[in-house]
């Protein structure tokens, strides 16, 4: 399916055979170089084509037939994305959520949330187009232009090309490798000078209201899968699932700057592996963020650890 961001359906390809000559990117190829369903003719000027990774060898087609197009970076082996790349891969994913949720709206239908029998797979494209068909003129759209977006657009784009400056801070400082800067302590020798902040601040969708446009105030994660996984982190650290009840929450505070914190959380993915979510704040504001896993140099939103931390 290619979607707009507003989760209306544009087209509804398909299906295709399923084997090693059909990847993503050689379906994709195969749509444009055909022009299949005159898809061509529906992409405009200017017009941008936001995909994911495996689609990632079809990007030059993509160039030369369309104006522009765009996906997530790779990290090369690397051990973590540079806060530029980890910016404009959260800008991407912040667009493309829209054909995740398109697909869950394809499978409220019975038929294709269930297997299909292969007796059925010579039907399965005209029965696919009028459930598209159906969604297109019954539900509403996903997302809908809003007064603030302007302002939002213009912020995303400052922000994005910027370095971390937590990270920079660190570096400089030589806070990250160097644990005899850092000292044990305990949450509670903190909780006072720790700004206080709702879950509404933490999961503005939309980078929140007017005095959101100010970095330090910044919506933290602008998402909901951050907050989900935050809850799963910090019951895991406290061995508990009552976050609300007195248990002890060690964290690391900087010996030479008093109010940066960090805390070693376990990867969720490997027992062998430690990040260590920063966190730079003022009684009154998280001033800024920085975290050692891959898209932990991020400031556009920030990865579940530091979600977890704050």
């Amino acid at each position: 399916m290619i979607v707009t961001t507003t989760g209306y359906i544009v087209a509804c390809i398909g299906p295709f055979m399923s084997d090693f000559n059909n990847s993503d990117a050689a379906i994709m190829k195969d749509i444009l170089l055909r022009n299949t369903d005159h898809i061509l003719s529906r992409l405009k000027e200017h017009d941008i084509l936001v995909v994911d990774r495996g689609l990632r060898d079809s990007i030059g087609v993509m160039k030369a037939l369309v104006s522009e197009a765009t996906m997530p970076s790779f990290l090369g082996g690397r051990s973590q994305f540079s806060a530029e790349e980890a910016n404009e891969s959260r800008c991407i994913t912040k667009i493309r959520w829209v054909v995740e949720a398109t697909n869950r709206r394809l499978k409220q239908f019975k038929y294709f949330a269930n297997t299909i029998q292969n007796s059925s797979l010579v039907y399965l494209e005209s029965d696919m187009s009028i459930a598209c068909a159906l969604i297109n003129h019954y539900q509403p759209p996903m997302t809908r232009s809003k007064l603030e977006d302007e302002e939002i657009g213009a912020q995303i784009m400052q922000l994005r090309q910027q370095k971390n400056k937590i990270q920079l801070l660190l570096e400089e400082n030589n806070l990250i490798r160097r644990f005899s800067l850092w000292e044990m302590i305990n949450h509670t020798e903190i909780i006072d000078g720790f700004p206080i902040m709702t879950q509404d601040d933490l999961g503005d969708l939309a980078f929140g209201n007017e005095s959101s446009f100010n970095f330090s105030q910044l919506s933290v994660f602008i998402g909901v899968f951050q907050l989900k996984r935050a809850r799963s982190y910090a019951e895991e650290r406290r061995s508990t699932t009552n976050l609300t009840s007195a248990v002890a929450y060690s964290v690391h505070r900087c010996k030479i700057i008093p109010n940066l914190i960090r805390i070693p959380t376990q990867s969720a993915h490997s027992n062998r592996a430690t990040y260590h979510p920063t966190i730079h704040f003022t009684d009154q504001a998280i001033i800024g963020w920085w975290c050692d896993c891959f898209t932990g140099a991020r400031f556009l939103g920030c990865c579940s650890h530091i979600a977890s931390a704050i």
